[in-house]
């Protein structure tokens, strides 16, 4: 019986040349991480030549596999042409598929991170600070696969936060007051967050994205934030991302 064609929408997040002219990629989709190999993709007369490159958000049309789905046949939906004429867009677009990638599993929905990806990517160079962009797609992909930041009140004592400077720790997800930060031995693993620092992460859980305009957010308080995050992440998946880890994001 001939194998069945199917067909997904989704976002090429890295690729593997294999043998003389075949190509294995990774997709994000609404199903999950899905493997495909593209075979002859690297002719330059094939059809699916230029389709199949990281970044690209694409149709694929499929015959399914136990091992790897094969390719038939593939339509490019969006290339980011604007992103890969920069470079630190390329990186960050790098590390926001890694993120999701690390984030999702196979048969699992996560089109809420396709989503996110997409609208994100499709913001992103136009955007009057990138890095805010970025930390808002951190913080809600987070939040969304169960990882979500206690931001208000004390993880230890559960007691409303003051308006204080106060540390953070990735391991418990959350923030200590001053009282419980004192009597724990947990002063090596913690970050101090400032009340600036604070007032960001709290706008952005509330969605009020538009408010961010008003809090003349300067690069240190954007970046101590990302620091936050990405401290959350390497705990959560225990190593840190191959994009944090060789360069400066």
């Amino acid at each position: 019986m001939k194998p069945t064609s199917n067909h997904i929408k989704g976002i090429i997040t890295r690729c593997t040349n294999y043998k003389e002219a075949d190509r294995i990629f990774t997709l994000i989709s609404d199903n999950g991480i899905m493997k495909f190999i593209a075979r002859g993709a690297k002719k330059p007369s094939s059809r699916l030549s230029g389709h199949i490159e990281p970044l690209n958000y694409v149709t694929l049309y499929y015959r399914p596999s136990k091992s790897l789905n094969s390719v038939s046949q593939v339509e490019s939906i969006n290339a980011f042409l604007e992103i890969k004429k920069e470079y630190n867009l390329i990186l960050r677009a790098q590390y926001m598929m890694e993120l999701s990638e690390s984030l999702s599993s196979e048969n699992e929905d996560s089109s809420y991170i396709l989503s996110l990806l997409i609208s994100t990517l499709s913001n992103i160079h136009n955007s009057k600070i990138p890095d805010l962009d970025i930390l808002i797609f951190e913080f809600e992909i987070l939040k969304h696969q169960g990882f979500g930041i206690r931001l208000f009140d004390c993880t230890n004592c559960n007691k409303e936060l003051e308006r204080s400077d106060h540390y953070f720790s990735s391991k418990v997800g959350g923030f200590y007051c001053g009282g419980c930060f004192e009597s724990k031995e947990i002063h090596h693993e913690s970050i101090k967050v400032t009340i600036e620092q604070q007032l960001l992460l709290r706008t952005i859980s509330r969605k009020k994205y538009k408010d961010l305009i008003n809090l003349n957010l300067g690069e240190k308080e954007i970046n101590n934030c990302r620091k936050l995050i990405q401290k959350s992440v390497e705990d959560i998946i225990g190593v840190q991302l191959k994009t944090v880890k060789f360069s400066d994001l």
